[in-house]
């Protein structure tokens, strides 16, 4: 640990310049306010200002150079010398608790400490703004001590001290809001003027308002909750509440002219959101060889998380209704601020008990630091999953290939793949272009089979593109078929146009797979010659169509799994253009059925009875709206020329307003306009804002089709006619 004194030195010299720039910055304000307290309250008013100043600079110095810790040190110097190689944390640790490659670096870095010697990490003084901070000290502590003494503000108090008359009546001359945030949003105390606010949830809210001449007694009226009344400290008026949820309030006094609704808003605490970020998905498969797996979250919230996170495992063991679950819980610390911090940790698969056909499964839970209740999150779960087929054999590890779900490409798919692997030829050969041609091939054979179904071919054992194309010691360049001792198979004829007459259909079963469904509802409305023959079921000409782009497919895929895409490209092109021409002309016979009309009612026949015959339009049921009250108050403020100036039922309007409350967009501020318009009925504006609001209030009819219009002379003779 020689190295830590060194590099320690470069962190206290960084604090201590920190401390006096604080100082340098802090001190006028210090000495202001000492000259106010001595103008205002004497000597004693002094020496407690200068005290109450000295101890807030030290308790700002202290904070601004808490930021120059170990951490800061090893980014600076990591940022400063390159030599370190982003590697200074190695030398805070102890020469025993590393070893290997960890050790040999570490001692690497200790013979270059030398170089930090030099490096001159304190932060820069705040040379203007210390400049200005002085001079503007200068010239405010000259005035307050050279003003004149006035007997102007012991008249002012005079007269706002003297209670209220009736032909003096108070008035509201100052208010502010000092916000004090939860302690564990990190948020600082603040004031402002303005008497809406949006606070944080259990924030508290403070009021300091000002009167002339001084009311008997003020408070604040809340409209749902109990009132909350004003304590008088000398010539201000003071209260507190804690504000957990949105409230309208107002301002009271005796004497006091009635004052507009203002508005608390509570602005909730949010949860954490957990993300994934290693892996991208969350169901990852095991490579080959793999032995550990190191997932990693991200968790943010808008005030923190809490260091310390939990990682749930659970590990799946068996197959089928045989599948076992061992569940466990370990301890997680993030790293990086409160509000985005990271967790990872690195599994080893052996120790959790992974074995072929295993699940580990992997999920974060959080925690933010709101108080008294928290936030618990649980996030993404994620997926390792050791297939059971992901045995290989001796020698093959690097020709194996994962098993994953069969997607089926278009033709033109195939195409397009085979033309981006011919342009890759040139950084893509041997071997590996080999394996990518084979990998179309099998999209091809599968795309073939997929056809072939319908042209009542069997599918091949397995799919054609589950094997593996290993070429031999002593072939040509181009890689053998599957079978090295015999010729490629032919492909199995598809049915060709025939006649229906005197047909011997074999009785096969149709082939079963993904189109199952489709064949069976084929088969019970189509036009087979029996129950089991796909292939008739498209017209010759269809039929034809097919067989020739299966005949092309076929050699598609031959060329394609002998790595030649480009002789493939003209047979793949050729089965495009067929099932183009087959997807034109395919039709599918029905049978013909007859119509099933209901049975005739002989009972009636020939009785000029009418009833039931012919319908008529029930009679539509009133129904009162649930925003007529709301309706009316829209309209009866509209100030188009001729408008009804029908009286607003506020109060109606008032409770329709708290009865759908749970519908209404913005409630409160919707009761705030009405009240406005109760007790200000000249505003036109107003009126105007309680109209708007009422438009996005109401809601909105269900469309319903029109009438028809009343047909004419000629049109009602008609319909006479047919009745």
């Amino acid at each position: 640990m020689t190295a830590v004194p060194i590099l320690l030195g470069h962190q206290t010299a960084a604090r201590l310049r920190a401390n006096l720039d604080t100082v340098a910055l802090g001190l006028p304000a210090v000495l202001i306010v000492a000259a106010l307290g001595w103008r205002l309250l004497g000597a004693t008013g002094a020496v407690v200002a200068a005290v109450l100043g000295l101890a807030a600079l030290a308790a700002a110095s202290v904070w601004r150079a808490r930021r120059y810790d170990r951490r800061w040190l090893i980014g600076a110097l990591d940022a400063r010398i390159p030599r370190f190689e982003d590697s200074t944390a190695l030398l805070f640790r102890e020469r025993s608790s590393v070893s290997g490659l960890t050790a040999l670096q570490r001692d690497r870095l200790e013979s270059r400490v030398h170089e930090a010697a030099a490096v001159d990490l304190r932060p820069g003084w705040s040379g203007r703004p210390i400049a200005i901070a002085w001079g503007a000290a200068v010239l405010l502590i000259a005035a307050i001590l050279l003003w004149p003494a006035s007997n102007g503000a012991d008249t002012k108090s005079a007269a706002a001290a003297r209670p209220a008359t009736a032909a003096n009546p108070p008035v509201l001359t100052g208010a502010r809001l000092r916000i004090i945030p939860p302690a564990y949003t990190g948020l600082p105390v603040r004031e402002q003027t303005a008497l809406d606010a949006r606070v944080p949830e259990g924030s508290r809210v403070e009021w300091l308002i000002d009167f002339a001449p001084q009311p008997s007694t003020a408070g604040l009226e809340f409209p749902e909750d109990t009132p909350l009344s004003l304590i008088r400290d000398g010539t201000r008026w003071t209260g507190a509440r804690i504000v957990d949820r949105p409230v309208l309030y107002r301002i009271e006094a005796a004497g006091l002219a009635q004052q507009r609704l203002n508005r608390l808003d509570a602005v909730a605490d949010a949860e954490p959101v957990v993300r994934l970020v290693d892996p991208e998905s969350q169901l990852v498969q095991l490579t080959p060889g793999q032995t550990t797996w190191t997932p990693v979250f991200e968790a943010s919230d808008d005030y923190g998380v809490i260091e310390t996170g939990t990682l749930k495992i659970t590990v799946t063991k068996g197959d089928g209704e045989n599948i076992t679950f061992e569940q466990r819980t370990m301890p997680l610390r993030g790293q990086g601020a409160a509000k985005r911090m990271r967790f990872s940790t690195t599994l080893n698969l052996a120790r959790e008990g992974m074995a072929a056909g295993s699940d580990l499964i992997v999920q974060l839970v959080v925690t933010d630091n709101r108080n008294p209740e928290r936030h618990t999150v649980e996030g993404p779960s994620v997926i390792l999953r050791w297939p059971a087929n992901l045995e290989m054999a001796e020698g093959l590890d690097g020709m194996a290939m994962r098993v994953m779900p069969a997607y089926f490409a278009s033709q033109r798919q195939i195409i397009i793949n085979a033309e981006a692997l011919i342009a890759r030829r040139r950084t893509l050969a041997g071997d590996p272009f080999i394996d990518a041609s084979n990998v179309i091939g099998e999209e091809q054979a599968a795309l073939r089979l997929r056809y072939g179904q319908f042209m009542g071919e069997e599918a091949e054992g397995g799919g054609s593109g589950g094997g593996i194309i290993l070429p031999t010691s002593d072939a040509p360049p181009a890689p053998a078929l599957p079978t090295a001792d015999a010729p490629a198979p032919a492909r199995p004829a598809a049915h060709d146009d025939h006649d229906h007459e005197g047909e011997d259909h074999a009785d096969e079963t149709a082939p079963g797979g993904t189109m199952g469904s489709e064949v069976d509802v084929l088969h019970e409305f189509g036009h087979a010659h029996d129950d089991r023959d796909v292939a008739t079921l498209f017209e010759p000409r269809t039929r034809g169509a097919l067989a020739r782009a299966l005949d092309a497919m076929w050699a598609s895929e031959r060329e394609l799994r002998q790595g030649r895409p480009e002789a493939a490209l003209p047979h793949a092109h050729q089965a495009l253009e067929l099932l183009k021409e087959a997807q034109q002309a395919t039709r599918i016979f029905l049978r013909r059925v007859g119509s099933d009309l209901p049975p005739v009612d002989f009972s009636r026949r020939l009785t000029g009875e009418r009833e039931g015959i012919v319908a008529r339009d029930p009679e539509r049921p009133e129904r009162p709206t649930a925003d007529a009250v709301a309706a009316d108050a829209w309209r009866a403020l509209e100030e188009r020329p001729g408008a009804s100036s029908a009286p607003l039922a506020l109060g109606a309007l008032d409770a329709w307003v708290r009865q759908n409350g749970g519908r209404i967009p913005d409630p409160l501020a919707l009761r705030a306009a009405i009240d406005t318009v109760r007790n200000e009925p000249a505003c036109l504006d107003c009126r105007r804002r309680l109209r708007a609001l009422l438009w996005t209030a109401l809601q909105r009819p269900a469309p319903a089709p029109g009438r028809r219009d009343a047909p004419g002379q000629r049109g009602q003779r008609y319909l006479d006619a047919l009745r």
